[in-house]
């Protein structure tokens, strides 16, 4: 597919491919960048609903956000070599010299404003039932791995395995603790987040929000995201990186002890196990999967690090759980 003939064919817009690398097809032309996504397969509602919320963060004054684009027949969707595409375009927006928890509490605010109901862009209040199902999923996938004697990596799986799923009903079990124990407050309505986010996101180029890294849920999975893709980058070795980010955040939204309950709960679900693992089953080429077998291999390593990270981990975010009425996990301890 020639995204230059497309955007001439479709739009009658003509620009020349972006010069830097992007996590999608990009364009440029006269300050504007146009992002080609692929949509194949697709949810008609789920588009539309993307739709609606980067509409809604470009109203509410953030001018990085791409929005959809419509054709020169005012249609959002088109259909080349039997493939349907949607078009985003947003300014050419400079880069972020420094991410910091105050620009993603000016997100989530503006996100938080959202008068389009959400559905099938919506995750909030599905953590346990989505971990059960991934859970699930993956059980059943290690069951046959049994037979792969020869595979390092399906071994590792294998082996592996029993202590993350006991970690996984602990998060689920967290989770609805959480809901019985505490009630949401005003700052726990939710808001638009990201699918996994860390500071890669918005610092890469070009710096701009795109709709389809976005998912409608609760302000904590943008927050946990961020505190696990800092550990195991090493970059929350020092405490004060992640007192200043939490600082930082709260002098835009407070975090209420619901929120603190829910970020533990996604940082106890071991999300970068499950994607390693996951990997095997999946179409990808064998760099991919050597990647991730080395990334598991490292992982299963430093568990008992994490262990202790997380055993630690109010502390280090300078509250006090026994104020906030927070339950420990006694095997952490």
């Amino acid at each position: 597919m020639d995204g230059k003939q497309l955007l001439i064919k479709h739009f009658n817009i003509e620009a020349e491919r972006a010069s830097f690398p992007a996590e999608t097809i990009c364009y440029e032309s006269n300050g504007l960048l146009y992002h080609i996504i692929d949509v194949t397969g697709k949810e008609q509602q789920y588009l539309y609903e993307l739709h609606q919320m980067s509409q809604h963060m470009l109203r509410q004054g953030d001018r990085r956000t791409a929005i959809f684009l419509r054709d020169r027949n005012g249609r959002f969707l088109i259909t080349e070599e039997q493939r349907e595409f949607v078009v985003l375009v947003s300014e050419k927006p400079a880069s972020i010299r420094a991410f910091t928890g105050r620009r993603l509490a000016h997100f989530h605010l503006r996100g938080q404003l959202l008068s389009f109901q959400v559905h099938s862009a919506s995750e909030l209040g599905k953590w346990r039932e989505g971990w059960e199902q991934r859970l699930e999923r993956l059980e059943k996938s290690i069951s046959q791995l049994v037979k792969e004697q020869d595979d390092p990596f399906a071994q590792l799986i294998v082996q592996s395995f029993p202590y993350y799923m006991g970690i996984t009903e602990n998060a689920i079990q967290y989770t609805v603790d959480t809901e019985i124990d505490e009630s949401p407050q005003q700052w726990d309505s939710g808001t638009i987040c990201h699918t996994a986010f860390s500071e890669q996101i918005w610092m890469r180029e070009p710096a701009v929000h795109q709709p389809f890294n976005w998912v409608f849920d609760h302000p904590a999975r943008d927050i946990a995201e961020w505190v696990r893709s800092e550990y195991w980058q090493g970059s929350l070795f020092y405490r004060t990186r992640f007192v200043d980010f939490i600082g930082q955040y709260q002098q835009v939204r407070p975090i209420t002890a619901f929120t603190w309950r829910l970020i533990y709960a996604r940082l106890l679900f071991p999300v970068h196990y499950f994607e390693c693992a996951e990997s095997y089953f999946a179409k990808g080429s064998w760099h991919v999967k050597k990647e991730n077998e080395e990334r598991l291999k490292r992982y299963v390593a430093s568990s008992h690090e994490y262990e202790q990270f997380l055993a630690s981990f109010y502390n280090r975010a300078g509250l006090s759980a026994n104020q906030l009425n927070i339950p420990a996990i006694t095997w952490l301890q």
